[in-house]
């Protein structure tokens, strides 16, 4: 309690002469802590997107985080989702031999707090004992702030506080992919989704872990065809997708065009990915050939439908016979 009644006079009571620092106004923030004279300087920025990733390298004071998502006028309300990133994801896409493949966690070097009417509320501290690493909150009567305080520096050594947000409206008034419930897909929800998604794929799933430090069911799947993956910052496809003997990989563009490249990938070193579910959906490996369409939220691969093949074969089918498609749709 201390140290949140010390913060807010902090923030507060030292505004008129807390430093500007560098403003963001877009969908991402990079900055350095080097760059602030003051451990007592407040750094406001504006975030107009409604996902992206904040990077503060050897943090120092505080920022301000400002959520001003694009919504409709009759949609002001939004929840706003913050995941901390402890250590490196393992990439999108990997081989059989490298599952969740990745460094040791870190302690977290900034806590993170959410402005209420006159007060801070905690949100997030590396020793709260929580181990999610996804935190959410509300706006409030439109507006959604904040505030990143960095821990007391220790030593010269480099420190990076990483995480990635997003923000969606409260009323859904249309079907949207990024927020698929547990429900399975319509026909014209499936033709939507295979048209927009990050992962088209189809797949076995041969594994579920439940992550709890994601409050979601991870998820492994075993490609068997790969129809669409679209590249990130940090993602080495050339690693996962090298010319071999066994099993065709086909590559398209976002826009669905094919590449005419084929890629091949060794039988003994099966491509792998992990597509992530709500925990409360109760997910779980089955047996049979799926159509996996996943979009990237927040870092991860998350599942908006997958389809029986045979369901998906006949869909398809259907739709290049009568043109009514939205794409060319593949199976």
């Amino acid at each position: 309690m201390m140290l949140e009644v010390l913060f807010w006079t902090f923030v507060f009571g030292l505004t008129c002469v807390a430093e500007a620092g560098v403003m963001g106004d877009q969908c991402d923030w990079a900055g350095s802590g080097l760059t602030s004279s003051s451990e007592r300087g407040v750094t406001p920025v504006y975030l107009r997107c409604r996902e992206g990733s904040v990077s503060w390298v050897y943090p120092r004071g505080a920022l301000r985080l400002l959520f001003r998502p694009p919504l409709p006028a009759d949609e002001r309300e939004f929840r706003v989702c913050v995941r901390v990133i402890r250590r490196p994801d393992p990439p999108d896409l990997f081989l059989e031999g490298r599952l969740n493949h990745t460094e040791a966690s870190q302690r977290f070097p900034v806590r993170l707090f959410v402005e209420a009417t006159q007060r801070l509320v905690p949100l997030y501290a590396p020793d709260d004992g929580n181990p999610k690493e996804l935190r959410c909150f509300r706006s409030r009567k439109g507006r959604a702030a904040l505030y990143v305080e960095a821990e007391p520096e220790e030593g010269t050594r480099r420190r990076e506080a990483i995480f990635k947000y997003e923000a969606r409206p409260l009323v859904r008034r249309h079907y949207d992919p990024a927020t698929a419930d547990c429900r399975p897909c319509s026909e014209a929800e499936l033709e939507l989704a295979f048209c927009t998604s990050d992962l088209v794929s189809r797949g076995v799933f041969v594994g579920a872990e439940q992550r709890e430090d994601l409050d979601t069911t991870q998820l492994t799947m075993r490609v068997t065809k790969l129809i669409r993956a679209t590249a990130h910052a940090g993602d080495d496809r050339k690693e996962v997708l090298q010319p071999a003997e066994e099993g065709d990989y086909f590559r398209y563009d976002v826009d669905n065009n094919i590449e005419g490249v084929r890629h091949r990938a060794r039988r003994s070193h099966n491509v792998h990915a992990h597509v992530h579910v709500p925990a409360a959906c109760g997910a779980a490996a089955g047996a049979g050939e799926f159509l996996v369409m996943a979009r990237r939220r927040l870092g991860r691969y998350s599942l908006v439908c997958a389809p029986r093949i045979q369901q998906w074969v006949e869909l398809v089918r259907r739709r290049n016979a009568d043109g009514t498609a939205h794409c060319t749709l593949q199976h």
